[in-house]
């Protein structure tokens, strides 16, 4: 027959139409099933099970278009009784398979993801790269898998807004929900770096969540962790989950990211294990300063600087170690300092001797100019200092290259806040804080980035916005004592909340109780003076006199302890006492004027000729 007759002979039987006709309202069915699955959790097996069989009665519609589509009355042909019962064979077995399949992968769909790919072993796919699973519906009665579906895709949603992760989007995790597909498939099409399963569990009242991070190269879990909660506060739960597996996350790709830059600078296997070993010996230091066993610290931090000169002289042109050396150095010229502008001369210049010749190694290196940026900014606050300007704007020039080159670098942003903030562009210091949470990704230095972020809040007089900051970081480091010196600050405030002298003692007390037990002595005079504030505020003028000069008299004239005091007295309205404390301090450290005089705390006395003469305005 002519392809043109055969065409018209299509047509005159209504074949086109009809097989048009039934594509069209299977794909309606699919996609009205694939609704219930997404609204009501029912199995995505549904899915497939529609898939197959619209897709395998295909033959059959096509058999029944061409011999009975024409008008009139059409008797059965012996085609159609061998095709049609046939092909109704052939879609019972595909659809008896895949229950088959189902069968097997019953209420151990977690089980059979935790056997994910030894063909994903060694292909080094990025661990930045993540993909969620749709978590499980471990219930005894499988009636939560629409917060399954939920706790999924807050999860995920969480992820996606850390710009260094390449979350998979829900779109491409769909497919695989729950279909019995061996995990190692699923990383090899993905090609993903990092895996996260869950499932979801519990009773009538109670819900418990399981979450798991895999690393599809070893096979191995990463990190696991359950929480448990009432039903009705699954909300909570969900966002108390998805903060927890990003920080983990985040946390756990930090040290792998660094493993992975450090492998790259040197091809000396000792080198890096001595390196390995130096930051151990690091971290031991900082245990030992936070017990205030400050005498045993230095010895460890002069013992990690040993250990990084070996690993130095085992590759003398790997930049890693000398730049390490140098913050080793820095941390020992303020070991026992309290304040900011505190620290041993000599081994900052020991630090800003590593960093130039680290600089030497390799010209730009954004961590060597990272580190004689915040060295340089060290000498700039040293009271001493005769040229401080200069020396902030060179540690300035630097902390910017560093940025530029790598604007990954949260300290360098964190340190350059710090300098605006001192330079009283405070706009820029809570821009330059924003940046460095941004580009801190995987949390190394989450805890003085939030402080930062309270800080520059609060100079900015967005005293909402600090709290938050101070809240958040109390949250997240509770173990840190200045998070509950700044929620004590804050008490101390006039735009601060109503003026709890209860609470602030009871803060002043855990604030001492965290802090390194050598500062204690010296950090008791400023939660004092802070509690005198509040006292202050709240009436009573006595005991906030009291306070004060209680503290003074053990100062020995700490000029710090004359600004926090100068701020009680103008609370009190005593202007002239205040006034007289400003003079002292800002006589002790003159470079400080600029500061002070756009210090909102002394607003106050901006209009007042003797302040204006005490700051130079």
């Amino acid at each position: 027959m002519p392809t043109s007759s055969f065409i018209h002979d299509l047509f005159k039987r209504r074949v086109p139409q009809i097989v048009g006709i039934y594509l069209a309202a299977g794909w309606g069915v699919l996609e009205f099933v694939n609704w219930l699955v997404e609204r009501y959790n029912v199995s995505a097996y549904l899915i497939d099970l529609s898939l197959v069989i619209w897709a395998s009665m295909i033959p059959t519609v096509l058999l029944l278009a061409y011999f009975h589509g024409a008008k009139g009355g059409q008797g059965w042909t012996r085609l159609e009784k061998i095709g049609i019962p046939a092909n109704l064979v052939v879609a019972a077995i595909l659809i008896a398979m895949m229950m088959s399949g189902r069968d097997l992968s019953a209420g151990s769909t977690a089980g059979a993801r935790s056997g994910i790919a030894a063909a994903s072993a060694g292909r080094g796919f990025e661990p930045t790269r993540i993909a969620v699973l749709y978590f499980d519906d471990d219930s005894e009665a499988q009636t939560l898998g629409h917060l399954a579906n939920a706790f999924t895709g807050a999860l995920i949603d969480e992820l996606t807004q850390v710009k260094a992760l390449d979350v998979i989007p829900r779109s491409g995790v769909k497919l695989y929900r729950g279909m019995a597909i061996a995990l190692d498939s699923i990383a090899d099409a993905l090609r993903i770096g990092t895996l996260v399963e869950g499932s979801v569990s519990g009773s009538r009242d109670r819900l418990v969540l399981s979450v798991t991070l895999i690393d599809p190269a070893t096979q191995t879990s990463l990190e696991s962790f359950t929480l448990d909660g009432d039903i009705e506060d699954w909300l909570e739960l969900r966002s108390d989950m998805a903060k927890r597996v990003a920080h983990l996350l985040r946390r756990r790709l930090g040290v792998e990211i660094r493993l992975r830059e450090r492998r790259a600078g040197t091809r000396s296997a000792d080198a890096l294990e001595l390196l390995a070993d130096a930051e151990q010996q690091r971290a031991e230091a900082q245990l030992l300063q936070a017990a205030g066993e400050s005498e045993a610290a230095e010895r460890e931090l002069r013992r990690t600087d040993a250990t990084l000169a070996e690993a130095g002289s085992l590759d003398p042109n790997w930049v890693e170690p000398v730049v390490l050396r140098g913050w080793v150095a820095l941390e020992r010229a303020t070991l026992t300092s309290f304040m900011k502008d505190d620290f041993d001369r000599e081994a900052a210049e020991e630090a800003l001797a590593h960093a130039e010749r680290a600089l030497v190694l390799k010209p730009g290196d954004p961590a060597a100019l990272e580190l004689r940026g915040s060295v340089l900014f060290k000498f700039s606050r040293d009271s001493e200092a005769n040229d401080a300007d200069a020396l902030r704007s060179a540690a300035e020039q630097d902390l910017l290259a560093a940025v530029r080159a790598d604007p990954l670098r949260a300290h360098a942003w964190n340190t350059l806040s710090s300098l605006h903030q001192l330079d009283t562009r405070f706009v820029e210091a809570k821009r330059d804080a924003e940046r460095a949470l941004e580009a801190d990704p995987f949390l190394r230095e989450a805890d003085v980035v939030l402080w930062r972020l309270y800080e520059s809040s609060q100079e900015l007089m967005e005293m909402e916005e600090a709290a938050r900051w101070c809240e958040e970081g109390h949250r997240r480091f509770p173990e840190k004592d200045y998070f509950v010196s700044c929620s004590l600050f804050v008490l101390t405030l006039s735009e601060g909340p109503e003026p709890d002298v209860e609470r602030a003692w009871a803060l002043a007390d855990t604030n001492l109780y965290l802090a390194v037990p050598e500062q204690r002595e010296q950090l008791r005079l400023f939660t004092d003076i802070w509690v005198g504030a509040v006292l202050a505020r709240a009436g009573l003028t006595d005991s906030a006199t009291a306070v004060l000069e209680r503290v003074r008299a053990a100062a020995g004239g700490d000029p710090w302890i004359d600004y926090y005091a100068a701020s009680v007295r103008l609370l009190q309205g005593e202007r002239d006492e205040a006034l007289k404390l400003l003079s002292g301090f800002l006589e002790a450290i003159p470079q400080r004027k600029e500061y002070i005089a756009s210090d909102w705390t002394f607003r106050e006395l901006w209009d007042d000729p003797r302040f204006q003469a005490l700051v130079g305005s």
